[in-house]
């Protein structure tokens, strides 16, 4: 695998502190990016990257943050919006009967209100040279999960959201392309909540694992390959796309949770 693919290109991640967003973090600085994470804990690991504290539900924070990036590095090449929530870190119904509308709200906010400030910042500081957006969505867009109806709402109005940036920017002469990738069931530390301590999780792993076509959990790397990809110039006649990283989970409608 050659290295260098995103050489002197300066990237804000967020949710960069772990999960996806740090598996991706550490691929770019790996890749020769610049590497600036975000996220409202401090980072697992630093690996020469830059971090700065980040609500992405606030319009002035990330203000706040493009402005820092451009005043360090002069420049935004690539955003990648990982920063995410999922409703069942606390622990509410998430059913369209049961759920609150704090509960769906609360996970709007985040996912995709979070999102959509992200585009519109990151338009801003790149129309007059371009770059990449990479959204990460969820296989809960494309398959309907009653179970897990505040998330799978939100990470469908990424996927529209997505769609109807790329489309601007094109239309705008921009020069900025815009693209999602849709992980499924990728093992991170959203699952050890889910698990808890629950005495068969070692079953119960092992169940979720059969229900994926390719029998092998998703890696948070695996993601971040597929970001990268977007994000370099190996992609630059790609735009509006939605990258499944799901082991075959879309193509045979095959959830591990949410039913």
């Amino acid at each position: 695998m050659k290295k260098g693919r995103i050489e002197g290109k300066v990237a804000l991640i967020t949710g960069g502190a772990s999960g996806i967003g740090l598996a991706t973090a550490i691929l770019f600085r790996e890749e020769g990016a610049e590497v600036i994470i975000t996220d409202i804990k401090e980072p697992e690991t630093n690996n020469e990257m830059t971090f700065l504290y980040h609500d992405i539900t606030e319009e002035d924070i990330w203000e706040n943050i493009i402005r820092e990036t451009i005043s360090r590095f002069g420049k935004l090449d690539i955003l990648v919006n990982s920063a995410g929530i999922n409703g069942v870190a606390f622990n509410q119904p998430q059913d369209p009967e049961h759920i609150s509308i704090e509960q769906f709200r609360r996970v709007m906010s985040v996912n995709a209100e979070g999102t959509l400030l992200g585009c519109k910042h990151a338009i801003e500081v790149m129309k007059n040279n371009g770059g990449a957006i990479v959204n990460v969505g969820s296989l809960s867009a494309h398959l309907t999960l009653p179970g897990m109806f505040d998330y799978g709402s939100s990470k469908s109005v990424i996927r529209y959201l997505t769609r109807c940036v790329a489309l601007y920017c094109a239309e705008q002469g921009y020069n900025i392309r815009c693209n999602l990738v849709s992980p499924g069931a990728i093992y991170t530390p959203l699952w050890e909540s889910i698990f808890g301590n629950d005495p068969d999780i070692e079953i119960k792993k092992q169940a979720i694992k059969e229900k994926i076509p390719l029998k092998v959990w998703g890696t948070p790397e695996d993601v971040a390959y597929a970001i990268l990809y977007l994000a370099s110039d190996e992609a630059k006649f790609v735009t509006g796309a939605d990258l499944s990283v799901d082991g075959g989970q879309l193509v045979k409608g095959q959830p591990t949770r949410g039913q």
